[in-house]
């Protein structure tokens, strides 16, 4: 079996890596390769994925949902060398930085808000991470909720943990990837994250809605700036 090293789930700010061709298929339509070293976040989770490059070609990554590989995919009448997409064959890949960080911090934020919320009792349904549509959303479950003071509140909880800079712990539980915000809940997550809060900035409450007996929570964040 092809093994393959996630490195992103290890390395958030992992944006560049030399390594090796493990897999390579070329279709009528499409390239498709994996490496060795996996920089690459597919879309899962409510996170959408990473934008990059495979030498000089755009890709985008897709999961194998056999084996379990992230394979990178191209048109495939792509300026890409048939030499290149052999295995075993070593490339360079790299993913957009700045958009690798702002779903880290989407997705952080996204799980501080929703141990925020765990406080009303709300049963926690799905997420979105993506940006400018980022929630976290419930089932009521026959609970009221008062959207203004649930707003209001939860914009006052957001300040304590925020200005502790509370770490951010990847972890393992049952053979699955686990984060959890210090002080907090323990969560099964496979997506990207900020090593601790104070990497945050903007993170607000935009929006709070019920329909149909299900809340959504829009909320905001960005990465601090940095260079690079």
């Amino acid at each position: 079996m092809t093994q393959q090293r996630q490195i992103y789930l290890t390395d958030t700010y992992a944006y560049e890596a030399s390594t090796r061709v493990v897999s390579a298929e070329r279709g009528p339509d499409t390239v498709r390769i994996a490496l060795a070293d996996n920089i690459f976040h597919p879309q899962g989770g409510g996170q959408p994925d990473d934008r990059g490059w495979v030498d000089q070609v755009e890709v985008r990554p897709v999961r194998d949902t056999g084996p379990g590989l992230v394979h990178l995919t191209c048109p495939a009448d792509a300026a890409w060398p048939r030499e290149a997409v052999a295995v075993g064959t070593t490339v360079t890949s790299r993913i957009d930085p700045a958009l690798r960080r702002l779903h880290a911090a989407l997705h952080t934020a996204g799980h501080l808000v929703d141990a925020l919320i765990d406080e009303w009792g709300y049963r926690h349904v799905g997420s979105n991470h993506f940006p400018g549509q980022a929630r976290v959303e419930y089932d009521l479950g026959g609970l009221d909720c008062d959207k203004d003071a649930l707003a209001e509140g939860l914009t006052e909880r957001l300040g304590k943990p925020l200005a502790e800079a509370l770490p951010v712990i990847p972890g393992e539980r049952d053979g699955r990837r686990t984060i959890t915000i210090e002080g907090y809940a323990t969560e099964f997550c496979a997506g990207t994250h900020v090593p601790d809060l104070s990497l945050l900035t903007g993170v607000a409450i935009r929006s709070v809605k019920v329909k149909g007996g299900r809340l959504k929570v829009g909320y905001t964040a960005e990465h601090v700036p940095v260079d690079g």
